[in-house]
């Protein structure tokens, strides 16, 4: 408890956050013993994590809040963002729903659900706002290039972990909801089952773009929003066949693990040469000054999926905690017998799925 709130203490606020969060904290505790109905209660009663955040700060004592998993609403959510049915969601992506939500002036901050291979996780939130209405009005705000959060903060077990969410995250063109996918770099996640993972949104925002410029706008709903739940281990992946040796330039590249769900993608590889940057940011290869450039390095680690009918899908690439991986979600639910090959540094590898 003391890292957790030596972690919470390291956040930082503004007074009129303070103030806010404070005056909420004291109406939750103030209706605390006022039992009211949900508006959606599950037909199975599977809560997830049930877990008490005390909240500290300079100007009141903390109030215990409760976070509750409701995972009905976590397969609503979780089909609404993939366009699949809430009874085959979990079966057909590989997430495991949650449901676990904070509220803050009138909008919802909602784990969708989670995903977990042996060294990563996927977590999936939704952003609504409680009385249905737009964020903004894409007809007078056409050039709208994102709604998010003016801060993102995690950890796993009261300890910040590497990782990131998802640039631009995905909104629908009504502008009522929008998605973040926040993806972080986790050691051997299967020994970390049931720490606690805590989430710190503040402030939701607009970024617009005028050309090739992409900036901030405005705050369009300020608030503190926290969420934490367990870790929970999923593992849907199916590996195909890897070890692919290749040459780039003057690089030469194994191909480490590939690994697919019918949403997921998790592609390691490494280099033969170790990579360093000096107070310049000039890049280094095993003290030798690149002549290239990182883009070089880059430029060819992002692989193409090819599917059967000759669909192809860019994927993104990424550097892990765990060395050089493509890692994120597919561009769309793709079932894996549909998946035909990966092209990567130039080099096609056929998917051959491992028993």
């Amino acid at each position: 408890m003391r890292r957790y709130n030596d972690a919470l203490d390291a956040l930082r606020f503004t007074k009129e956050e303070e103030d806010m969060l404070i005056q909420r904290l004291k109406q939750a505790a103030a209706t605390a013993q006022t039992p009211h109905k949900r508006r959606r209660l599950p037909k199975a009663i599977l809560i997830a994590a049930i877990i008490a955040c005390v909240l500290t700060f300079t100007a009141a004592a903390g109030v215990v809040v409760g976070f509750f998993a409701d995972p009905d609403t976590g397969r609503a959510r979780l089909a609404d963002f993939f366009d699949l049915s809430p009874d085959t969601v979990e079966e057909n992506t590989g997430f495991t729903a949650s449901g676990a939500s904070a509220e803050c002036n009138g909008v919802t901050v909602t784990l969708s659900g989670m995903y977990t291979d042996e060294q990563n996780l996927c977590a999936l939130f939704s952003v609504t706002k409680q009385d249905g209405s737009a964020f903004v009005d894409p007809v007078e705000e056409p050039q709208t290039y994102a709604l998010t959060f003016e801060d993102i903060r995690y950890l796993a077990n009261g300890e910040p972990v590497s990782g990131g969410g998802g640039n631009p995250p995905y909104f629908d063109p009504d502008m009522r909801t929008f998605y973040l996918c926040i993806e972080m770099a986790l050691p051997d996640v299967q020994q970390m089952e049931g720490v606690p993972l805590s989430f710190y949104f503040t402030n939701v925002c607009r970024y617009e773009q005028d050309g090739n410029h992409i900036g901030f706008d405005r705050i369009i709903v300020p608030g503190v929003w926290t969420i934490e739940v367990p870790l929970t281990f999923t593992e849907t992946t199916v590996q195909a066949q890897a070890g692919q040796q290749m040459q780039y330039g003057n690089l030469d590249i194994t191909i480490d693990s590939i690994a697919f769900t019918p949403t997921y993608y998790h592609i390691a590889f490494h280099y033969d040469k170790e990579m360093a940057y000096d107070d310049d940011h000039n890049l280094y290869l095993d003290g030798v000054l690149d002549a290239y450039g990182d883009t070089y390095y880059r430029a060819g680690a992002s692989p193409v999926l090819r599917t059967r009918d000759g669909a192809q899908y860019q994927l993104d690439y990424q550097y892990s905690l765990h060395g050089h991986a493509a890692i994120g979600l597919l561009p769309e639910v793709i079932p894996l017998e549909e998946m035909e090959s990966i092209t990567i540094f130039g080099q096609t590898i056929p998917l051959i799925w491992q028993e």
